[in-house]
């Protein structure tokens, strides 16, 4: 499967659906995720830690891709979500606010599938939307 079209099955369905067989499908069972401040280790830490938290916190994501960028192993993708806060960040209370992130991804394929990936996303700008919310 191409890169681009794995990139795409990483935002539709493990992102906005949920579905962590496709997780397990598209990435190394040890790969590793780097996000600000933490990185996850393999499929169950980053199921338990970041994608069960995600899915209660955040819903109705709708997530575009605004560019690719793909130079051998290493792939970049730019990216805008949409989404409704459900309550569950930092004490933040939640009034079913639609949110904004934007971020950048660098993944590294190895055997035609995830083995690692560095994210840089808005998260400040994220709380900032929640918290000027009246």
């Amino acid at each position: 499967m191409e890169k681009k079209a794995i990139v795409k099955r990483w935002f539709g369905e493990v992102f906005t659906q949920g579905n962590v067989e496709t997780l397990k499908e598209i990435t190394k069972k040890d790969f590793i995720s780097h996000v600000p401040g933490h990185d996850f280790n393999g499929h169950e830490e980053f199921i338990h830690d970041f994608m069960n938290w995600f899915r209660e916190v955040f819903h109705n994501d709708v997530w575009t891709i605004h560019d690719y960028v793909e130079d051998g192993h290493k792939f970049a993708v730019r990216y805008t979500g949409h989404m409704t806060y459900k309550g569950g960040w930092d004490s933040i209370p939640s009034s079913n606010q639609r949110v904004k992130e934007t971020g950048l991804m660098i993944i590294y394929f190895e055997g035609g599938i995830i083995s690692e990936m560095w994210c840089e996303m808005s998260d400040l700008d994220v709380m900032n939307q929640l918290r000027s919310t009246p």
